[in-house]
């Protein structure tokens, strides 16, 4: 690429607005109750290590603070690979689970296996395009839900699209634990078939767990039957104020072998609205 390309790029970039899909992680986040909590903790301090380091190299005027973090990779924003969730002990293309999971991870369908996805976004705002700022309590989404939702904005989901699914609940994540835990709307199963079956390259959703009332079979329709990976609690509010149906999603799920998630921090980019 040459100068006047890039220069070009970088024009059309700068008129971008880049959206940033993720909760944050914090000591007493909601998790789903059956996983491990997400805990952080400071393991050295400045004022320990300043010693430390000048002990080691007389006249240094250096300190430095890190911390510990222990969780799982299904806290908060996160991604599921396909080793995550079986049917009858059974993974993808049936693979037994039992056949490739070792104390140390998995050897086949890690997280590590998992692309950078760098495609379009297609948010599906279904309490929008109801007239409504939030889906009732425990509602679940069915097909023709997602049908009119789409049709209200006018877009289309296409094959290898990121399939964005906004149902209001993201905004009790730091203020209500409670709601965002036990209240939640979600996807029936048909409409996680459905979605599936457009054959989208990847599924986020606003919420902890996707589906409504029986959260686990949607799971095993995207990863086992249909081979599609998963976000879940994405931060979708912001795109949805701007009414940002169309975007650019990138989301880069961390590269550890064998791991059956991973926790990500994905953004989306689209043209800046007008004031």
């Amino acid at each position: 690429m040459g100068s006047e390309d890039m220069e070009k790029l970088l024009s059309e970039i700068s008129k971008l607005k880049v959206y940033d899909l993720s909760q944050p992680y914090f000591n007493g986040m909601p998790i789903h109750p059956e996983d491990p909590p997400f805990h952080m903790w400071i393991y050295r301090y400045h004022e320990n290590t300043i010693k430390m380091f000048r002990d080691k190299a007389p006249g240094l005027n250096f300190a430095d603070s890190m911390e510990i973090i222990v969780t799982s990779m299904h806290a908060g924003t996160h991604f599921d690979a396909f080793c995550h969730m079986s049917r009858n002990g059974l993974l993808r293309e049936g693979v037994k689970a039992a056949d490739i999971e070792r104390f140390d991870g998995y050897t086949k369908y890690g997280v590590d296996e998992a692309p950078i996805y760098v495609r379009r976004g297609i948010l599906i705002d279904v309490p929008a395009s109801k007239g409504l700022d939030i889906l009732p309590e425990r509602y679940a989404i069915t097909s023709e839900d997602l049908k009119e939702a789409l049709e209200w904005e006018g877009v289309e989901l296409g094959e290898g699209d990121v399939a964005l699914i906004r149902t209001g609940y993201s905004r009790f994540f730091q203020k209500d634990p409670d709601a965002y835990l036990h209240k939640f709307a979600g996807m029936s199963s048909e409409a996680t078939r459905w979605i599936a079956e457009r054959k989208v390259g990847l599924v986020g959703i606003d919420n902890v767990a996707l589906g409504v009332p029986k959260p686990f079979e949607q799971h095993l329709i995207l990863l086992v039957d249909f081979g599609i990976h998963l976000m879940k609690s994405l931060y979708l509010e912001e795109l949805a104020r701007d009414k940002q149906f169309v975007s650019l999603v990138f989301v880069a799920p961390l590269k550890i072998k064998g791991a059956t998630g991973s926790l990500i921090r994905p953004i989306a980019v689209a043209r800046a609205p007008k004031e």
